[in-house]
């Protein structure tokens, strides 16, 4: 494959230690550098070095937004929970905040069904699934993501006040100039 974009789970190891995307993490950036490297797998055909790097994100936002909304209309919060256990982390605790917000209000139906076509990693009765789509639609119909590094030159440094819509956004121009200069593009910050 030869993907312009990697898409990874992030390093938020504070309060995220799911080992198995924990893995997936490590494999994927080293993967990310050794894809590129002409000396790391000669047989493997001409190196290819992939635009940008981002780590699926996560943000306090999207929890805090939907908790509200239930609270809103009246009905119990999947979320109180997790509400609780975030008002106990370290109030210096540092988070990077989502670079890239892509909307995903039209396609939420979709994206519950591939997720419960994974039945041995989400139950379909758990809360992730609980929230109902109009829901998400109106609250935070956003898929959020942190662009980690990119070797896409003149790309403007997103931030989570200015955040990109798309993970493709400098690539097409950046591909066809055959222009890639690495730059690490990781934003450091609190508590999205």
């Amino acid at each position: 494959e030869r993907p312009q974009v990697l898409v990874t789970y992030g390093d938020e190891r504070a309060f995220y230690e799911h080992p198995d995307h924990i893995r997936v993490h490590e494999i994927s950036v080293v993967a990310f550098d050794a894809a590129g490297d002409p000396d790391r797998f000669p047989d493997a055909g001409p190196p290819w070095r992939v635009s940008k790097l981002y780590y699926s994100g996560f943000s306090f936002r999207r929890i805090r937004a939907l908790h509200d909304a239930y609270e809103r209309i009246g009905e119990e919060s999947p979320y109180a929970e997790r509400m609780a256990r975030m008002a106990e982390l370290p109030p210096d605790l540092k988070i990077t905040p989502p670079t890239t917000m892509v909307d995903v209000g039209d396609f939420l139906d979709q994206r519950r069904r591939a997720l419960l076509a994974h039945r041995t990693q989400i139950d379909p009765e758990s809360h992730w699934m609980s929230v109902p789509d109009e829901l998400l639609r109106a609250t935070f119909p956003w898929e959020e993501y942190v662009l980690a590094r990119s070797r896409v030159e003149g790309l403007a440094r997103p931030t989570a006040d200015e955040p990109e819509p798309d993970l493709f956004a400098g690539v097409r121009a950046g591909v066809r100039a055959g222009v890639r200069a690495e730059t690490d593009v990781t934003t450091a910050g609190g508590a999205g």
